[in-house]
């Protein structure tokens, strides 16, 4: 695999960001989740709830709508295809049951480039407060 650089990585997975906003949205693409969601994948959301991927795909079978704005959005690569995510978004979803969400949040992610393919391996999410 050629090194690749933050600038590169950060257009990359900035567009696997926006990806995976439609992935989740009212048409879902649970290919998506399988092409880029490393086997093992862990999630931990703003409230402190960890899934895997099996849960993560039934909390995405709830979700009616689901929007992002990323405000901020920065890469650090840490070695040959492995990269650190840290960034700002503000989503907004609509569940099943009449949940809305409205929320900021800030996101610490890893990614790793496998055959080419970038993978998440974790994902954690912290509520903010909208003065971002």
């Amino acid at each position: 695999m050629s090194k690749i650089n933050a600038e590169q990585a950060r257009e990359e997975l900035i567009a696997l960001f926006q990806a995976w906003t439609k992935a989740v949205g009212a048409v879902k693409d649970y290919s998506f989740m399988d092409r880029h969601l490393a086997e093992g994948w862990r999630y931990v959301d703003y409230s402190g709830v960890q899934r895997g991927k099996d849960e993560y795909l039934e909390l995405v079978g709830r979700i009616l709508s689901y929007t992002q704005e990323i405000r901020r959005f920065d890469v650090r690569i840490l070695g040959d295809g492995v990269a650190v995510v840290s960034g700002i978004y503000r989503s907004t979803a609509e569940l099943k049951g009449d949940v809305k969400l409205d929320n900021t949040i800030h996101c610490c992610s890893v990614w790793e480039n496998q055959g080419g393919v970038w993978k998440s391996i974790v994902h954690h999410t912290t509520k903010i407060s909208d003065a971002s």
